[in-house]
Parts: C-alpha cells; structure tokens; sequence
C-alpha cells in the first residue's frame, strides 16, 4: 500500500436468503482522517459526522481498531492504540436518507509506551434496514475507516528488519513476476519506505519502484510486480534497495536474486524449428520397398 492517507470505502456483500434485487446504502463521513500529537497520558478529543447519502434507511454501527497495513491487506486489531480510544454515546443506531449523526471519541495516549507513533481508526458499517419476507435477498453494505494517526514524544528509533523474501526463478515473456519482501518495524518511530528494484540483464536494467510505511510493531508484506517485455531474455540480477526512515530515508536494506528469462520468440523459433525438422525428416526419408518372391 502506498504511503498515503487511508480514506477508504470497503464494499462488501452479505447473502441473508434466493435470487432477488441488490439493496444498496451509502454513507458518507467527515474529516477523512485525524493527526494528533499526544504527550504520555494526554487526551485529545474528536468529532466525526456520518450522513446517510443513500435512498434506503441504514443501520450503522461504530467500531474502534488499530490498523495494519501493507501492500497486500487492510488488517485491524483490537490491540494497541484501539484500546486509547473510546467511543462516546450509542455505537449502534440508524439513519434514515439525509440524515446526519455526530460520533464523538476522545484519544487517551497511555502513560507509559515503547513506541512513538501509531494508526488508529473509527470503522463505521452500515446496512439497510429491511424485512426478510423469504428466499434470498442481496444486500449491499459499506464501511468508512477514518484513520488517527497519533505521534508521541521520545527517543526516535529507526530500525526495519527484513525477515524473509522471495523472488521469481524462471520468467516467461510478458509473465508477470512477484517479488515479496516480509519486513519488521522493531523501531519506536514509522519507518517511511523509498527505494527500487534494479534488474538488469543483456537489454539493459529496469527499475521498478518502492513505497510503503510501516508503523511500529507491525509486520508489513511489501510486493512489488515485474513483466519482462518482447526483448527481455537471460539472466538478470535483481538488486533490491530499501531505504527507510521517519523524515529522511537514509537507512538501507539491500538484496539481490538472479532471474533468468525465457523469451517468447525463442520458445516460437525452436517450435517451429522442430516442426520444420519433422516435415524435412520425412520428406528424405526412401520410400519402403516390399519384394515378393514365389517359389518355383
């Protein structure tokens, strides 16, 4: 996932009986997401307004979680910083088209933290009220996340480790090729991600590059694609260069993986070598000559 703001609006389906129509919602919130910077045991309170933009009546329901986020999944927990928050009021409640509710919360940084900076988020679902009369009916959900992101004071520690990747071997023509890295934050600061993959072979190097923040204590799954082209063909080494830190990117994890490609014209040109042979072969080979003797 690239380093940015995550405002996003997850659509989902639920199955609750046969064919039928699609019943949609819509809910919309603001802000898109929340900066704070808290001292060890400050609060901070916020306020969000959810509408309901759609033709249906919604029930929503307001939920708080700690965001984990690579370039592969959107994962929440309940640990961390989803424990600083609380939500104020009824966290269940419905909405009918056009109207509007607040949703207050109020950030608690604990007193004591190993790490500075964090990512929250207000995940807000809704679906429509509706009477189930029998058969199937599809109905059409949506969920809200508003990030908070929360910084805290201390010793900035900078530190991504890489704990395992992989890289394709063998690579076709215009077969795309996954390169997966598995890395760590065992910092107390977000570790901001620049860099590229290098690879570079008998056509020259391609480059294709790398983002990604990952915040402390999280797992962060980075994977990145690369399609060798019509004249991509040998071996090419992958050099990879992660360069990482919470403003300035000057700490570096490098690695470097062989992949060979095999193109596609050499694959046409040896198939129709061999089927050129085949035909040839059979044209020179003498005809079979059968002789019959009868016996006198």
């Amino acid at each position: 996932m690239k380093p940015r703001h995550l405002t996003a609006i997850l659509i989902f389906l639920f199955i609750l009986g046969s064919a039928a129509p699609v019943i949609a919602t819509g809910l919309w919130a603001s802000p898109a997401d929340f900066r704070y910077n808290l001292k060890p045991g400050q609060s901070v309170s916020g306020e969000i307004t959810v509408r309901n933009i759609g033709k249906e009546e919604v029930n929503v329901n307001v939920t708080k979680k700690r965001l984990l986020m690579d370039s592969v999944n959107l994962v929440y927990s309940d640990r961390g910083i989803a424990q600083w928050i609380t939500i104020e009021g009824n966290t269940s409640f419905k909405l009918k088209p056009g109207e509007s509710r607040k949703i207050r919360f109020t950030v608690k940084a604990p007193g004591k933290i190993n790490y500075l900076d964090a990512a929250g988020a207000i995940v807000i679902k809704g679906l429509p009220v509706q009477n189930v009369t029998g058969g199937i009916q599809i109905v059409q959900g949506v969920e809200l996340v508003v990030p908070i992101y929360v910084g805290l004071p201390g010793p900035i520690i900078e530190s991504l480790k890489l704990e395992d990747h992989s890289a394709p071997k063998v690579l076709l023509s215009f077969m795309p090729g996954k390169f997966t890295y598995l890395l760590k934050n065992t910092g107390t600061v977000q570790a901001n991600m620049t860099g590229a993959i290098e690879l570079t072979g008998i056509t020259g190097t391609q480059r294709v590059p790398i983002e990604g923040v990952v915040y402390p204590e999280d797992n962060y799954t980075l994977v990145e694609t690369w399609k060798p082209g019509w004249i991509e063909f040998g071996p090419y080494i992958a050099k990879t260069e992660i360069n990482y830190g919470r403003y300035h990117q000057t700490k570096t994890i490098e690695t470097s993986d062989t992949v060979i490609v095999i193109p596609a014209w050499l694959i046409i040109l040896i198939v129709l070598g061999a089927a050129i042979w085949v035909i040839r072969k059979k044209e020179i080979e003498p005809p079979i000559s059968i002789r019959i003797e009868r016996k006198k």
